[in-house]
C-alpha cells in the first residue's frame, strides 16, 4: 500500500545563488546556513518540518495552511530585518511558494503533484515574497490579518493546467487587516493594561476536566490557579486575576470576545483527562488578537502524588509560555515600523537583535534598549539587556576594551537590580556579570534569588548552571542547564545551553562528551567562536589533533585574535589553562 497524506507544502529557493556563490563563495555559504538554520527553527515552530534541503532549496511541509502561511511570512519578515543590516549585493533574498496538494510518503520524503505545483509557484515569487495557490487560499481566506493579491491563471511548464496564484502583501503592516476594495483598513487594537509599561495582558481560564471522576475538578482548577501564580512571577505581563478568568468556568467561549472582555492579549486554555493510572494534561496559548495558536503542549503523567504532580506540570506550563510570549512579542516588534515603536516593543525589538549574536545586531540591541530608556526612563528591564549587551562583548571577542565593557555591564546590571530587586531579568544579568568577573558566590546568590524569584525562568537557569560549572562544580552546573532546556525547548539561547553543557563536561575532562555537544551548538548556530574553542581544545586533548587543528582555523577565521588575556578576562585561571594546553596542542599561538 502507498502511503498517501494531504499536507500544506512550502519550497523556498535563494535569489541569484549562482552569483552570490561567485562573489564570494565562502561568505554564501555560511549565510545560506544561518538563513536555513532560521527557517528550520520558524518551521518548527509552527508544527512544520523540514523534509529536505539540497543546495539553495528547502522543502518543508505542515499540517495546515494557516500554519504554512504563518511560517512562510514570518521566515521572510525576519529575514528582511536581518537583510536590512547588509550592503545590498550581500543580500541573499528568498523566494517561497506554498501549495496544499495530496502526497505520496516515501520514507521521510513526500513526492507527488502537489510537491511539483509548489516549487512551481515558488519560482514566480518576487524576491522576498510568498506566492500561494488557491487551495491555500481556500483555507486562510478570512482567518489571516494579511493582505492577499490575486496574480490570476499562471501557466507552468510540465503542468497539464494553469493554476490560480496569490500573493502575500509583505509592505502591510502586521496589526492591520486589509481587506480588497476597502480604501481604508480596519486597524486591529491590541488591548493593553493599564500600567506595566503597556505590555500586553495574559489570561488563563479555567482547565476543562474531560475526565468523568469529579475528583480531578479540583486537580484542573488547581492547575489553572497555580498557573496564574507562575505567570505573575515573569513580572513582564500583567495577569488577569482568578476572580475575573474564572467567571468563564463552564462556559462555550470566544477566545476573540474573552480577550475583548477582559483586556487580555492572550489566553491560556487547556483540559485535563483521566485515564486508569495516568493523567494527560492539554495546554496551549492564543493571541486573541486573531485567534492564533502561539503555542500547545500536551503533558502524560503517572498519577502519583497530587500535589507534587500538580507543581511539575504547572512549572512546565509556565517554562514554556513564558518564552513563547517573548517570542510573540519580539515578532510583533520586528514586524511594526520603526517610528510607531512604544518602550515596550523597543524592548522586545532589542532582545530580537540580542539574540542574534554577531557584533552589529549586538549594537543594534543596545541601541533599542537606549531607545526604550528614553521613553521609560529607569526601566529595569531595558537596563538589563545593556548589560547583557556589554557581557556579549566580551564573550564573542567583540570589544576593543574587556575592562571597559565589564566595568559597563556591573553598572547597568546593579542599576537594574536597585530599580527592581526581584526583577528575575536583572537579577540574571547581575549573576551573569558577577560571574565574568570571578565573583562567584555572589553571582551564584544572586542566580538563585532570580529562580527563587521565577522558577519556570530558563534563562536565570542556564547561567546559573554555567557559573557553578566554571565555579568547579560541573555536574551540579549540567544538571542546572538540564533544567532550562526542559523549561524552554525552543529558546533562541538553545546553542549556549548546548555549549554549557559542553563546557562542564570539557571541565571536568569528559573530552569525547565536550566534542559532541560543541558539534551540536555549531549546528545550531553556527559561527560563534566559543563553540570552535570547545571543540578544538577537546579534540586536542583526546589526541585527534587534524580535528582539533581544523576547528582552531574556523574559531581565528570566525574570531582572530584570542589570546590567553582575553579568555583569562572571563574564565577561572583553571579553566584558561585547560584550554590554553589544549589549543597550543593544535597549533594556536596565542
Amino acid at each position: 500500500m502507498v502511503e498517501r497524506k494531504l499536507a500544506a507544502i512550502l519550497n523556498a529557493d535563494v535569489v541569484g545563488y549562482s552569483r552570490l556563490m561567485a562573489d564570494d563563495e565562502e561568505a554564501t555559504i555560511e549565510t545560506l546556513q544561518a538563513h536555513w538554520t532560521l527557517v528550520e527553527a520558524i518551521v518548527l515552530q509552527h508544527g512544520g518540518r523540514v523534509v529536505d534541503r539540497v543546495g539553495d532549496n528547502l522543502l518543508a511541509e505542515f499540517p495546515s495552511a494557516l500554519a504554512a502561511v504563518r511560517g512562510a511570512v514570518e521566515v521572510q519578515r525576519q529575514l528582511a530585518v536581518i537583510n536590512s543590516d547588509i550592503h545590498p549585493n550581500r543580500r541573499m533574498l528568498l523566494r517561497i511558494g506554498l501549495n496544499l496538494g495530496d502526497l505520496i510518503v516515501d520514507e521521510d520524503r513526500i513526492i507527488g503533484d502537489g510537491v511539483n505545483v509548489a516549487a512551481r509557484i515558488q519560482a514566480s515569487a518576487r524576491p522576498g515574497g510568498v506566492s500561494i495557490s488557491s487551495t491555500i487560499m481556500d483555507q486562510i481566506e478570512g482567518k489571516l490579518a494579511l493582505g492577499i493579491r490575486e496574480k490570476g491563471m499562471l501557466s507552468f511548464k510540465n503542468l497539464p493546467r494553469p493554476v490560480r496564484v496569490f500573493e502575500v502583501d509583505m509592505e502591510a503592516e502586521a496589526g492591520t487587516e486589509v481587506v480588497e476594495g476597502d480604501e481604508n483598513p480596519r486597524t486591529m487594537e491590541r488591548p493593553h493594561a493599564s500600567g506595566f509599561n503597556n505590555s500586553n495582558a495574559i489570561a488563563v481560564l479555567p482547565f476543562r476536566n474531560l475526565s468523568r471522576d469529579e475528583d480531578q475538578e479540583y486537580f484542573a482548577d488547581g492547575l489553572a490557579e497555580d498557573l496564574i501564580s507562575s505567570l505573575a512571577t515573569l513580572r513582564m505581563y500583567p495577569v488577569i486575576a482568578r476572580n475575573s478568568s474564572f467567571t468563564y468556568k463552564d462556559k462555550t467561549t470566544d477566545v476573540r470576545e474573552v480577550g475583548r472582555e477582559l483586556g487580555a492579549h492572550y489566553i491560556v486554555t487547556g483540559s485535563v483527562r483521566k485515564a486508569g493510572g495516568r493523567i494527560r494534561v492539554n495546554a496551549e496559548l492564543v493571541d486573541t488578537h486573531d485567534a492564533h495558536q502561539v503555542w500547545s503542549g500536551r503533558y502524560d503523567r503517572e498519577l502519583s502524588n497530587i500535589f507534587d504532580l500538580q507543581d511539575e506540570i504547572t512549572l512546565e506550563i509556565a517554562g514554556s509560555v513564558g518564552p513563547a510570549l517573548l517570542r510573540s512579542e519580539r515578532d510583533h516588534a520586528m514586524r511594526r515600523t520603526p517610528q510607531n515603536l512604544d518602550a515596550w516593543e523597543c524592548m522586545h525589538r532589542s532582545m530580537w537583535h540580542l539574540f542574534q549574536a554577531t557584533r552589529e545586531h549586538n549594537l543594534e540591541a543596545r541601541s533599542w534598549a537606549d531607545r526604550a530608556l528614553e521613553l521609560q526612563p529607569d526601566w529595569a528591564k531595558a537596563l538589563s539587556l545593556k548589560a547583557f549587551s556589554h557581557m556579549y562583548e566580551i564573550i564573542y571577542q567583540w570589544s576593543g576594551d574587556v575592562a571597559r565593557s565589564r566595568s559597563l555591564a556591573a553598572r547597568e546590571a546593579e542599576k537594574a537590580v536597585a530599580l527592581d530587586a526581584d526583577d528575575p531579568m536583572a537579577l540574571t544579568a547581575l549573576g551573569y556579570a558577577c560571574s565574568l568577573t570571578g565573583e562567584y558566590d555572589r553571582a551564584i546568590t544572586a542566580l538563585e534569588r532570580a529562580i527563587e524569584v521565577n522558577p519556570s525562568s530558563a534563562m536565570a537557569c542556564w547561567a546559573l548552571g554555567s557559573t557553578l560549572s566554571q565555579s568547579g562544580q560541573p555536574d551540579v552546573g549540567i544538571a542546572m542547564v538540564e533544567q532550562a532546556m526542559r523549561l524552554s525547548p525552543q529558546d533562541p539561547l538553545m546553542h549556549e545551553f548546548i555549549f554549557s553543557i559542553g563546557s562542564a563536561h570539557f571541565i571536568a575532562q569528559r573530552y569525547d562528551k565536550a566534542v559532541e555537544f560543541a558539534k551540536k551548538s555549531i549546528g545550531l548556530k553556527p559561527g560563534q567562536p566559543g563553540s570552535f574553542r570547545l571543540l578544538a581544545a577537546a579534540n586536542a586533548h583526546l589526541g585527534k589533533l587534524s580535528e582539533a587543528a581544523a576547528a582552531v582555523k574556523e574559531m581565528l577565521r570566525i574570531a582572530p585574535g584570542l589570546s590567553e588575556q582575553h579568555l583569562k578576562s572571563f574564565l577561572p585561571k583553571s579553566v584558561v589553562d585547560q584550554y590554553v594546553a589544549g589549543l597550543r596542542l593544535a597549533g594556536w599561538k596565542g
